[in-house]
């Protein structure tokens, strides 16, 4: 059966000379309309899996404009061996756009924040009662839902009005229940790729200290937007 599901996927990549002798009954004529018919089939649910994923890409692109887009995205293989909550990984870089490539990657950082684990994210609440030798040796990493993109374009106000337009940095969270975005400083994504690895707090305050003016306040501000998860 695992053979005959390698062949049939062969066949529907590179063509129907990968397809063995005598796997279906039927004419060859026959058997090639099938597979083209669910060859077909795969691609539509892809296209219509990308509209699913970047909604907000697709009204500014327009419909037509989109399709052509993701057509030719699916077609070159972008969404082979993909599951459907991943199959836009990619798409945006295929985008000349400056605001849709931006508006692709925010709805792709949101998809991946609404799949990833659920973990509590530390709290400001977390640190009362902390000294400041608690405070600044309190370990912390990286929430698993936390995704920081540095932006090229006013794309982040297309998606969420509440964010001005001049956003250059944008954290995607879910602190709880609710994918959330927030502007912050282009200097917090130096803060998050520190924490890919378990590290004090201090640490990550001491290095934002040299690159913004009050590495403490901006620390609590990704705390309170849900960056980190305690360990």
């Amino acid at each position: 059966m695992r053979d005959a599901q390698a062949a049939i996927a062969a066949t529907l990549l590179h063509g129907p000379d990968h397809l063995p002798a005598g796997l279906f009954a039927g004419s060859e004529g026959d058997v090639l309309r099938g597979l083209r018919v669910h060859a077909n089939t795969i691609s539509r649910a892809r296209l219509v899996a990308l509209e699913d994923t970047f909604p907000h890409t697709r009204a500014y692109l327009g419909d037509a404009e989109f399709n052509r887009l993701s057509r030719a995205f699916v077609d070159a293989g972008g969404a082979r061996y993909r599951l459907l909550a991943d199959i836009g990984k990619g798409f945006a870089d295929t985008l000349a756009d400056p605001v849709a490539a931006d508006l692709a990657r925010i709805e792709a950082a949101w998809l991946e924040a609404y799949h990833a684990a659920d973990t509590p994210a530390l709290e400001l609440a977390d640190l009362a009662g902390l000294d400041e030798a608690g405070l600044l040796a309190l370990c912390v990493r990286r929430h698993p839902a936390a995704r920081g993109l540095t932006l090229a374009s006013p794309a982040a106000a297309l998606v969420d009005p509440a964010l001005a337009p001049a956003v250059g940095a944008l954290l995607v969270t879910r602190p709880a229940a609710e994918v959330r975005l927030s502007a912050v400083p282009a200097s917090a994504m130096a803060v998050l790729a520190m924490a890919e690895e378990i590290s004090p707090l201090g640490n990550l305050i001491a290095a934002l200290d040299e690159i913004h003016p009050d590495g403490g306040a901006a620390i609590a501000a990704l705390i309170a937007a849900g960056a980190f998860e305690r360990v």
